[in-house]
């Protein structure tokens, strides 16, 4: 991790107890799916209260809400930050720490400008060789909870269950860098890039083999592997936001599971007890195939 970031997070936490614990006390359990191919899946089921904003969140919007509140006028007073300027782009971003985390080191990269919720690749990257950190998008429809202004999130590597349950599978070929990754019981996209690549060119051309003029339905994650002095993207072409069971009326039978970046790396987040206490793996899989 970055020295600055860790910086950051001890200065949060010497200036609010509430920052350091806000993980404490957060229920898992972690359930195993094996494929029909054989390959094995994991996923994380995270009983996280504090995110029922985001997972009841209205998405689609464009407008800015009468409060964002991730502008910098508008958060707490005691949520630090540095600002961090992408060099190939010029766009800057507040680097916070994340007030209701779902992994340990939680950071939002937060736009200094007051703008919709639009992806550049080549700021991900950039962050992601500075920070040493996991780097994530969410599309505006497909689990950004603020799509009115832009934002990024990024989390330990280690946190995130796709990259190690992707290890050594194949792809099926759809650009010179990206390919469909084969297994994984669910539509995703494993690309590789290099430092001088221009990595918004590579994301943007995914995009028009998938026939998708926006980035609305997309959600994406990025790490730099040392070992291959190289950059990892996963990138879910989404079907849809949220399961049928998410509006259940039948409370037994509702599963209040809203899949963005995280789920699709399998960590799997919900504020409802009794979703975590009834879900199944077959059900958390079928969520998360289906999405």
């Amino acid at each position: 991790m970055n020295q600055e970031i860790a910086k950051l997070i001890e200065r949060q936490e010497a200036v609010s107890a509430e920052w350091r614990d806000k993980l404490k006390g957060i229920q898992q359990r972690q359930f195993t799916y094996t494929s029909p191919l054989g390959n094995v899946l994991h996923y994380t089921l995270q009983c996280n209260t504090e995110r029922i904003r985001s997972t009841m969140a209205k998405t689609g919007a464009v407008a800015a809400p009468v409060k964002c509140r991730i502008c910098a006028d508008n958060r707490p007073s005691d949520q630090l930050f540095f600002v961090w300027k992408a060099e190939q782009s010029g766009n800057a971003f507040d680097i916070l720490i994340n007030p209701f985390p779902i992994f340990p080191a939680h950071l939002t990269v937060v736009s200094t400008v007051h703008r919709p919720q639009t992806i550049d690749a080549r700021d991900m990257q950039e962050f992601a060789y500075y920070s040493r950190l996991a780097v994530f998008f969410n599309g505006a429809d497909c689990g950004a909870s603020i799509p009115a202004h832009m934002h990024y999130q990024a989390a330990p590597i280690e946190c995130f269950n796709l990259i190690e349950d992707a290890d050594g599978l194949d792809t099926k070929p759809i650009t010179e860098k990206a390919g469909w990754l084969v297994g994984m019981e669910r539509d995703v996209i494993f690309m590789e890039t290099r430092e001088n690549d221009d990595a918004q060119a590579e994301l943007l051309s995914i995009l028009d083999v998938l026939d998708r003029d926006t980035d609305r339905m997309i959600n994406v994650v990025v790490y730099y592997n040392e070992s291959s002095s190289s950059f990892h993207w996963f990138i879910f072409p989404r079907k849809k936001f949220r399961p049928e069971c998410f509006f259940a009326e039948d409370e037994a039978q509702r599963r209040l599971v809203s899949p963005a970046t995280a789920e699709m790396c399998g960590v799997i987040v919900t504020p409802d007890i009794n979703t975590f206490e009834n879900i199944t793996c077959e059900e958390i899989h079928n969520i998360i195939y289906n999405s």
